[in-house]
């Protein structure tokens, strides 16, 4: 899910067949509604929520009910296409996934979606280890704060 729009184009897709092929495998078909959810959700470099994928979801596919979109996100973030984030005022919202291990940086201001794959957690995670007794098996990671756009936007506007 990388940002120049070249690469963006041949992330997205790439990541569809995959997606297809990973609900097959679950014995899960690639519907109409459901192609129109992934279709939104890999489309978008801003977090969206289920109310918004599902807006602009019908544009393709007019039979699409809301619970429909929240199954399907439901299904995609567990196939590991979608990532489901938290977004300021919203609890929930969406955004694609690149393949394999990633974080999120997440713009406070117009919502963009930003992946990186480094993290070096390991001390982090000994230490909430020992000071819970948990045995640590996964991480969730999310940076918020403002993209250059929004930036350079705000200082013209000052």
């Amino acid at each position: 899910m990388r940002r120049q729009t070249g690469q963006m184009a041949r992330t997205i897709g790439a990541e569809e067949p995959a997606a297809a092929r990973r609900m097959a495998a679950r014995g899960r078909r690639l519907t109409p509604q459901r192609r129109a959810v992934l279709d939104v959700v890999l489309g978008s470099e801003r977090c969206l929520t289920a109310a918004q994928v599902h807006v602009e979801a019908l544009k393709a596919c007019r039979s699409l009910g809301l619970m429909t979109v929240y199954r399907t996100l439901e299904l995609l973030v567990e196939l590991g296409a979608v990532r489901r984030l938290h977004a300021d005022g919203r609890c929930d919202a969406y955004a694609p996934a690149a393949a394999g291990h990633g974080h999120t940086v997440v713009c406070s201001a117009c919502g963009r979606v930003s992946e990186f794959t480094r993290c070096d957690l390991r001390e982090v995670s000994l230490a909430a280890a020992r000071e819970t007794g948990f045995r640590i098996d996964g991480h969730f990671l999310q940076f918020s704060g403002t993209c250059a756009a929004c930036r350079l936007q705000a200082n013209r506007s000052t």
